[in-house]
């Protein structure tokens, strides 16, 4: 809700429904996938969308607005599940398809994370992180920095390494140039198809 480009874009309405909803849905469609949380910020500029998810049903954690990382550690905390699946809320258009590639991967329990951006050759806002819960909780906090902390995995890729990453690729990488998710009211009306 806080962008600085569209400030509340995850509520606006995308063919017809808000943004967020497009994305839950596309969650709860994947085999596999336990549960469906937004983890969002504590700030009032996040309280429309809060009280939006409690009238739709859809559960809500909430943490710091600039330490994404803790509001995935919170609920990975507490949480029973061992993998935690990433997604942005500014993608109305999920491919479930590449998501369940990620979910299904066959070498997933020898990874740490399963992504499709380690290189990206999908569109930007056709992109997913299926995350180890424990590798997550096992980042080195004290060396993480504030972008570590505001985009949650880029750790991970900073230090091939030390982690397992497996990467699912579009077959066609020239894809990567393209745009789906939407930052701006723009990339909202072109991909609405809108003039």
């Amino acid at each position: 809700m806080s962008s600085r480009r569209f400030p509340g874009k995850v509520l606006a309405p995308f063919r017809g429904e808000p943004i967020i909803l497009h994305v839950v849905r596309r969650a709860r469609a994947l085999r596999g996938i336990a549960e469906t949380v937004v983890l969002t910020s504590d700030q009032p500029s996040d309280d429309p969308l809060a009280a939006y998810c409690e009238h739709a049903g859809i559960p809500l954690r909430r943490g710091p607005l600039d330490d994404v990382l803790a509001r995935f550690r919170a609920f990975a905390t507490g949480s029973p599940h061992a993998w935690l699946l990433r997604l942005s809320a500014d993608s109305p258009l999920l491919d479930g398809d590449v998501l369940q590639r990620l979910i299904d991967h066959p070498d997933r329990e020898l990874a740490d994370i399963v992504t499709t951006i380690f290189p990206r050759t999908f569109p930007r806002g056709q992109n997913g992180e299926l995350i180890r819960a424990a590798s997550l909780l096992s980042l080195p906090q004290p060396e993480l920095s504030a972008s570590d902390r505001e985009h949650v995995t880029p750790w991970f890729y900073a230090h091939p390494e030390r982690y397992r990453i497996l990467n699912v690729a579009s077959s066609e990488p020239s894809l990567a140039e393209r745009t789906m998710a939407v930052d701006t009211v723009e990339d909202l009306q072109r991909l609405e198809g809108r003039p």
